[in-house]
């Protein structure tokens, strides 16, 4: 109850607390602050042993993604740390494993010793996949310093792909971009306007008392926007445009209104800021290109980052493979351009199935090597025909022969249907591509943005509540994983219910 409804660890000791829990079994002895504390570290430490074995045990890559947030109750700064990975049923998977305090100044070099303190005490150096993190240079530098420290011999394609940027955040800086080139002054006079009319309790009542008078059937509410965050600018935007009669209106008649005269919106800003509405809501139905030139060059400079990983899971959707990669690459960069691009990928895909079958090969010569070493009576006597198998099997693989690439690219592409599951399908045809499957069971589990890390801040500022403002990183730490473990177990107990 206490983790669940974020109460104080202190309420074991309230006077009425005691009462009613006296008034329900007056037998029970409710235990004090230090027994609670202690019993939520026990369960801490289970749960996080357990959550290390799933991890030990799973055969595949983790994907990481790690965000920074700072309390405003505490003004300390925490790190939550995601992991993403494809268990052995074939199951998506994401947990949040350390939601740790790291101290100042939360620089490159402090923020990767404490990433990489995690990563080996987890034994996740080995199998790490990639790291998906905000678009910052700070990030950009703490990537640096990790590649330095781990052995790039482990990772996909010596450490190409560790790197992924956020595209929620990219997504944001080139429509950003594009707002403030195009639509810039505009924007900043209708957020004036908005900020004038939401200053005030009694200013918020005459504009609404002006709907009510021009009979708009809108109850939204005016909002100002959060400038970092587009989609924020273009609610607000949209529920402006509902009232812009009102805006109208109030300028005729309230003089204090008046005085903000140039910053006053104008009907050309009215009309710029529909026109960019339309253009938002469907964003990626407009051409990046006909947008600004600026947003064209955000848009490459970030691209060029992270299309790799984003082409190879669409190779690896039987319903896209290349032929959706060579679609689009022409259209964003023409059909000359689009070849070599088209080829980059392909390549990155060929260098992947090597790796993963030179690491295959390299199990599968110590199985054998342990095997064969092994003295018992109950040896397999045709096990040596085993490795004779193997040995034929890698010298027929000469340039002649197709790969496992060539063989599944060859294929027609399926139906697209809105319903298919692409981890059922490599579940089931794995055993046909066995090089592909684990391929796709480590690229399909890669994040492209940072929300799974950055939603435990909104459970981390429960956690940190003004009333519990003063407890320890650690305990903080051991709340957020019991509250997340209670309700996965209350939205299964719910979620059984309901089907039931």
């Amino acid at each position: 109850m206490i983790v669940l409804h974020e109460y104080p660890l202190s309420i074991v000791e309230h006077e009425g607390f005691k009462r009613y829990s006296n008034s329900l079994q007056p037998l029970f002895k409710v235990p004090s602050r230090n027994t609670i504390r202690a019993d939520i570290f026990k369960m801490f430490e289970a749960e996080k042993h357990k959550l290390q074995r799933v991890l030990e045990s799973n055969s595949s890559r983790v994907a990481i993604t790690t965000d920074m947030w700072t309390t405003s109750n505490q003004k300390r700064g925490y790190m939550a740390i995601t992991a993403h990975f494809i268990d052995e049923s074939w199951v998506l998977q994401d947990r949040i494993i350390r939601f740790m305090y790291v101290p100042s100044p939360h620089d490159a070099e402090n923020l990767g010793d404490a990433l990489m303190e995690y990563l080996l005490d987890w034994n996740i150096e080995r199998k790490l996949l990639t790291l998906t993190l905000d678009n910052c240079s700070t990030n950009d530098v703490m990537v640096n310093v990790m590649l330095d420290k781990l052995d790039k011999s482990l990772l996909l394609v010596n450490g190409k792909l560790l790197h992924m940027r956020c595209a929620a955040h990219i997504l944001n800086l080139i429509v950003k971009e594009g707002l403030e080139n195009l639509f810039g002054s505009g924007v900043e006079r209708i957020r004036e306007s908005i900020a004038f009319w939401t200053a005030t309790p009694k200013r918020s009542e005459k504009f609404e008392e002006s709907v009510r008078h021009l009979n708009i059937p809108c109850s939204k509410v005016l909002s100002l926007d959060i400038k970092t965050r587009w989609n924020s600018t273009y609610l607000m935007l949209s529920t402006a445009l509902i009232y812009k009669d009102v805006f109208s209106r109030l300028r005729q008649r309230e003089p204090q209104y008046r005085k903000l005269g140039p910053k006053l919106p104008s009907e050309e800003d009215w009309e710029l800021a529909k026109e960019m509405c339309e253009r938002l809501k469907p964003f990626f139905k407009i051409t990046i290109r006909t947008v600004a030139a600026a947003m064209v060059d955000k848009f490459e400079k970030y691209w060029l980052d992270i299309h790799g990983i984003l082409a190879l899971a669409v190779v690896l959707d039987p319903r896209y493979k290349m032929d959706l990669v060579d679609f689009q690459f022409t259209r964003i960069y023409g059909k000359e351009e689009a070849q070599s691009y088209s080829k980059k990928v392909l390549d990155m895909c060929y260098d992947l199935v090597s790796q993963y079958q030179a690491i295959q090969s390299k199990e599968d010569d110590l199985d054998s090597f342990s095997n064969f070493s092994c003295v018992d009576e109950d040896v397999d006597p045709l096990s040596d025909y085993d490795m004779y198998i193997s040995i034929k099997k890698r010298s027929r693989s000469g340039p002649s022969k197709k790969t496992e690439m060539d063989l599944y690219l060859d294929e027609e592409v399926l139906p697209r249907n809105a319903n298919f599951d692409i981890l059922c399908w490599w579940k089931t045809n794995s055993l046909k591509y066995p090089t592909l499957g684990k391929i796709a069971r480590d690229i399909l589990a890669i994040p492209v943005t940072t929300v799974a890390s950055e939603s435990a801040f909104s459970t981390g500022g429960k956690c940190v509540s003004p009333s519990r403002n003063r407890l320890h990183p650690r305990t903080v730490e051991a709340l957020l994983f019991c509250f997340l473990l209670f309700f996965s177990v209350l939205a299964r107990f719910l979620f059984l219910k309901n089907i039931s």
